[in-house]
């Protein structure tokens, strides 16, 4: 009987490890934060061609907003009311499925459809803790 609780301790502690190091490999979610200047709103193609890398690597906004709807409570925001600035928020599967897809063929050409209609200030990437 002893042998039998003792082996089966034994198989319990083997799983748990198996299943905390399992929870260890997880990619954590990572936050992506842009910040910049619309100067033509028309961005269709851009989005057609970025939309589904994105897609496949989890994006989602969160939040996004012009300036005329944000509420500075410390520092400065390089907008006035008027101009074009916004900020975007958006969720992805991890920090790597992000850089993945930034560095990736098919957004370095969705990039180029992008310019002269967005001036970005940052585009910054960090992990859920």
């Amino acid at each position: 009987m002893a042998l039998r609780k003792l082996f089966l301790a034994g198989f319990i502690l083997a799983v748990g490890f198996s299943l905390g190091g399992i929870a260890a490999n997880v990619s954590k979610p990572a936050f992506v934060l842009a910040s910049g200047r619309t100067i033509d709103p028309d961005l269709t193609a851009y989005a057609q061609a970025a939309g589904p890398g994105a897609s496949a690597a989890g994006a989602k906004i969160l939040a996004r907003d012009s300036s005329a709807n944000l509420t500075v409570v410390e520092g400065q925001w390089p907008y006035d009311q008027q101009a074009d600035g916004f900020l975007v928020i958006e969720r992805f599967d991890s920090k790597q499925a992000f850089l993945d897809f930034w560095h990736s063929d098919e957004y370095q050409a969705a990039i180029e459809l992008r310019k002269g209609k967005v001036e970005l200030d940052f585009v910054l990437v960090v992990e859920e803790l």
